[in-house]
């Protein structure tokens, strides 16, 4: 009976009974059985490994998931301090923002100690394994891989290698509080139904790009050298003619002569141009295009191409310029960032 229970046990249970999680709406399963926990997650995500480290943890593990046209939104608990190690997850990104406790995440040969304040990225061509200590509570922002290679390409207007993010992504930074507003934002809004259950698929589309769009932007990535960009954001048609020219054969030998017939104009002309809107020439535009191009190919990649096949693939054509030029630009050697496994 009520009446045996004191005022403290009576406020524990009633706050147990009443408490929310995050898309709640959405239960998946709710079981303290592990290897249910383990069978069901797996079905959306990827076969993994899933162990307690203690049996005196209570392990209370649940999942809420809703999916939308190339991510999906979820909240995972396990309640006890446990080890999954999912090994690369190859389809998909996955965006981990704790909620309450703590996680040690490792991810390719990053680690992370992720906070409610530090989120963690995994990179799906990385092996990744992770100790969620009792008490963690995460909402998972899961992307499929070549959706977000796809956003990557549409905002630079380049051909994109491989996307690979820094892991550690800090949710007190300017960009980092700025996406995390719009990724509650959007949380609330699959809560309340107005998005990923809605029958408006173009906003739905619109959704997902701008939260994709402001993670490349607001996290560093193998895309952030051909990010950025300068100018103002109505240009005139020759600027964005002579732009997308650069943007579609900067790797081929092209003269400023090319870029003013595709553009439409004289010489002069574009010179002027180019200087009012992003102060610098042509041409000088074209190598930096080319300089940031030869970054991310570094960057993304594996060991699969050697620098001399970097600076061909960017169109460089003079190996030595091109270590020197380099160098000028970034402050360091073209070497020296494919040793730096920055987004490893």
């Amino acid at each position: 009976m009520i009446e045996n229970f004191d005022d403290g046990m009576l406020q524990n249970m009633v706050g147990q009974a009443v408490r929310k999680t995050p898309l709640n709406s959405f239960r998946r399963f709710d079981t303290c059985d592990v290897d249910e926990a383990r069978e069901i997650v797996a079905r959306h995500f990827c076969s993994h490994r899933l162990e307690r480290l203690s049996a005196r943890d209570g392990f209370d593990a649940c999942q809420n998931r809703v999916g939308g046209q190339h991510v999906s939104l979820n909240y995972i608990r396990y309640g006890a301090d446990v080890v999954i190690e999912p090994g690369e997850l190859s389809d998909f990104f996955l965006v981990q923002v704790p909620i309450a406790g703590t996680a040690q995440i490792e991810n390719g040969c990053q680690s992370v100690f992720s906070t409610p304040g530090m989120a963690s990225i995994l990179n799906p061509d990385r092996y990744t394994s992770m100790r969620w200590h009792a008490g963690c509570e995460q909402v998972l922002l899961q992307i499929d891989r070549t959706y977000m290679q796809a956003v990557a390409a549409r905002m630079t207007g380049m051909p994109v290698h491989e996307v690979r993010f820094k892991p550690d992504f800090n949710l007190a930074s300017p960009e980092g509080l700025a996406w995390a507003r719009t990724f509650r934002g959007i949380v609330a809004a699959a809560e309340d139904g107005s998005a990923f259950q809605s029958s408006d698929q173009f906003r739905q589309r619109h959704l997902e790009e701008g939260l994709i769009a402001s993670l490349l932007t607001a996290q560093p990535n193998t895309v952030s050298p051909l990010l950025k960009r300068d100018g103002r954001s109505t240009p005139p048609a020759i600027f964005r003619r002579a732009l997308s020219m650069i943007s579609d054969r900067f790797a081929d030998d092209i003269s400023l002569l090319d870029i003013c017939t595709y553009a439409g104009t004289t010489p002069r002309n574009l010179q002027l141009i180019f200087k009012r809107e992003v102060d610098c020439s042509p041409i000088q535009y074209l190598h930096q295009s080319r300089l940031n191009f030869a970054r991310h190919l570094l960057l993304s990649g594996n060991g699969n191409q050697s620098i001399a096949e970097v600076a061909d693939n960017s169109g460089h054509r003079h190996f030595g310029r091109f270590s020197v030029a380099y160098k000028r630009q970034f402050g360091e050697t073209p070497r020296d960032t494919l040793r730096s496994r920055q987004f490893g």
